[in-house]
């Protein structure tokens, strides 16, 4: 990753985003550099790069991602529509800006539901997306969790699963196994 690409990439997601959510994406990717150096990650800006793109198809319609899903033959019946993005994500970085880095890409998909065995990119921009909402920024223990985040890598997951959870419950809405997954793996490592 290199400048040029990084500012080809803030260009194209000012033109796919609305402004606040491209604000986000900018702070999502601040965050993600910041524990990259943090965590010992060796490519800083493929986590920045990350950051700045995991949202690219936030804003699409359902029509959107179910036709670049049946496209693609994916099956998403059991995937929440709040958390369609990340997947029509990396189909639609592949296809239309033939965006190729699968670790990237990884990142992109994994950073709304998690998983069990994430790697660290996945692991960085899942915490990072939590800590670069609006809703953390809010919350008066803001900076102790960024600090803790740079500590260990397993709060920031340990802390988006467990507010998604929560926030799923209280709202009567069905919780993906994978956050689940997520909050499961990481408990104990914090």
């Amino acid at each position: 990753m290199n400048q040029e690409e990084i500012k080809k990439y803030k260009e194209i997601i000012s033109q796919e985003l609305t402004p606040s959510r491209v604000e986000h994406c900018l702070r999502v990717a601040e965050l993600a550099e910041r524990f990259a150096l943090a965590h010992n990650y060796p490519y800083p800006q493929k986590a920045y790069l990350a950051g700045i793109l995991h949202d690219i198809t936030k804003q699409k319609k359902r029509e959107f991602h179910v036709s670049i899903f049946e496209k693609n033959n994916f099956h998403y019946d059991d995937i929440p529509e709040n958390a369609f993005h990340p997947f029509s994500a990396k189909f639609y970085l592949q296809e239309k800006y033939n965006f190729q880095d699968e670790e990237t890409l990884s990142a992109i998909q994994n950073h709304t539901l998690g998983g069990e065995n994430l790697n660290l990119l996945d692991a960085i921009l899942y915490a990072s997306d939590f800590l670069g909402s609006e809703y953390a920024a809010k919350q008066k223990e803001y900076l102790e969790w960024v600090q803790q985040v740079e500590k260990n890598i397993y709060f920031g997951l340990y802390l988006k699963a467990k507010v998604t959870i929560l926030e799923l419950l209280e709202k009567n809405e069905r919780v993906h196994p994978s956050t689940f997954l997520t909050y499961n793996s990481v408990v104990n490592k914090i």
